[in-house]
């Protein structure tokens, strides 16, 4: 059964996986991927974001460091992206995430639309700023927490998101 994977191309696999699975499945291409190919399945979540359902590997070895060096939340986001260009497009038009010029008040305000623009589109919003911003993440967080204190953003709630 494992050389009739080893045999198909990325699509092949994905149409084949789609077909007996169902959602939506998308090869991880990379330089940076942990395993030779791999084909992950996403479907859509509660909130309307895509969540990593599955996952198909095939190499030579699978290791429990490999597996766990797999970036869910990474590849989560860049479909979730992906699907929803749109939604993209209005991050784009939003001013960017640069304190300069802008009194506390106004940056505050600029992370909060920031972090509802991308909290619509993807489940780690936080981590979708920094990237983008070109920032770490704890400063980004800082930011929110700034901006929450300041009554920009509802309360955080504890603990994971289903």
């Amino acid at each position: 059964m494992a050389d009739r994977w080893q045999d198909m191309n990325e699509g092949e696999i994905e149409e084949t996986l789609t077909e007996q699975f169902g959602g939506l499945w998308r090869s991880w291409n990379s330089d940076k991927a942990p395993f030779r190919r791999s084909v992950a399945q996403f479907t859509e979540g509660k909130d309307g974001r895509l969540v990593m359902t599955g996952l198909l590997v095939l190499d030579d070895a699978i290791t429990t460091d490999r597996l766990k060096s797999v970036p869910v939340r990474a590849l989560e986001n860049s479909w979730s992206l992906t699907r929803n260009a749109d939604a993209r497009e209005d991050i784009r038009a939003l001013p960017k995430l640069i304190r300069e010029g802008r009194t506390p008040e106004e940056f505050a305000r600029l992370v909060a639309e920031h972090y509802k623009a991308w909290a619509a589109i993807v489940a780690h919003p936080v981590a979708a700023m920094a990237a983008d911003a070109g920032v770490k993440s704890p400063t980004v967080h800082g930011w929110v927490r700034e901006a929450r204190l300041r009554g920009f953003l509802p309360p955080a709630s504890r603990g994971k998101a289903g």
